[in-house]
């Protein structure tokens, strides 16, 4: 358990204070961010969505109703949110983007993905890929909508939207990889079991890459002011997310299928911090992008004491 635990904190939080530092140091430029970030999505990460959808389990066909558990926890998080904001007497740019922060978990495959790859195997990984599906349709739907409602209105319509998503290489080339592993699925095609080695370099090598491009971008200097809402923001992602999360998935019956697999990957799932993505949502519409950064930041900070409580939690649900 142990070795699991730093394994994940040195890969994620290292990732992170590495590329903090680099900036800081002036050895890398902010403005890197972004190309680095792509080029791990766009030349790895099609890999690995093919190869863990190559392996993806048949035999439980409920298994496909994870990316709607996902779904339906972001939306579930919507009404203490907008309660919250109230209590935080908040401004109407200020509950958009605190809304925001609600509804989107870092469930991708460089956080919520790489700690079920880490903590459940390469098994935990392919259904956490299954899971995070609902995120692209769903920011860009409801996302959408509630930015737009409590923010200025933005020049990108949601059609336009979804049109640059699914024309850009960056999702794309992920979403051409999982199809292509669910062909060689569906045909019954062997897996090598060399591809089984090749994924455990594959995925921390792109959980790093992403994330010292994320950590170039990291910036503290607004924290202490929204101390309140962070704090009301991690009990949301921390505690109310995970239990709604349990009560989804022993409702579809995931305690009684693939010794617990799809329980487990929803909780760790439903127990991560804001998504970075929430930001493009405030630079769209006019949302206070100091908020979201905050609550980013502290909500991924605090995981590092998260994460001891997840390993933890997964050993006895």
């Amino acid at each position: 358990m142990f070795p699991r635990i730093i394994y994940s904190l040195l890969t994620v939080f290292g990732s992170l204070t590495v590329g903090y530092l680099a900036r800081k140091g002036s050895h890398v430029n902010e403005e890197r961010s972004s190309l680095i970030i792509k080029l791990g999505t766009i030349f790895i990460s099609p890999w690995i969505f093919c190869f863990n959808f190559w392996a993806l389990e048949k035999s439980n066909i409920s298994i496909i109703t994870l990316p709607l558990v996902g779904a339906l926890i972001s939306t579930f998080s919507l009404v203490p949110a907008r309660l919250l904001a109230r209590f935080h007497h908040l401004g109407k740019r200020e509950i958009g983007s605190y809304l925001s922060c609600a509804m989107f978990s870092n469930v991708g495959f460089t956080f919520g993905g790489f700690l079920c790859f880490a903590l459940l195997g390469e098994k935990g990984y392919t259904l956490s890929l299954l899971y995070s599906l609902y995120m692209t349709p769903f920011f860009y739907t409801i996302g959408f909508y509630v930015a737009r409602y409590y923010g200025v209105e933005g020049s990108q319509s949601l059609i336009k939207g979804l049109k640059a998503t699914f024309a850009e290489p960056v999702s794309l080339c992920p979403i051409m990889g999982l199809i292509a592993g669910l062909g060689l699925n569906m045909a019954e095609i062997s897996r090598p079991i060399i591809i089984t080695s090749t994924n455990r370099i594959l995925i921390p090598v792109t959980t790093f890459l992403v994330l010292f491009g994320v950590g170039l971008t990291l910036k503290f200097r607004k924290i202490k002011e929204f101390k309140k809402v962070c704090f009301s923001i991690s009990l949301m992602k921390f505690v109310y997310s995970p239990l709604i999360g349990l009560i989804l998935a022993y409702a579809m019956g995931y305690s009684r299928i693939l010794n617990k697999l799809p329980l487990k990957v929803v909780f760790i799932e439903a127990s991560m911090p804001v998504a970075i993505n929430v930001l493009i949502l405030t630079n769209l519409f006019g949302l206070d992008k100091d908020l979201v950064n905050s609550c980013w930041i502290s909500t991924t900070l605090a995981s590092i004491v998260i994460i001891p409580l997840i390993m933890l939690g997964i050993r006895f649900i």
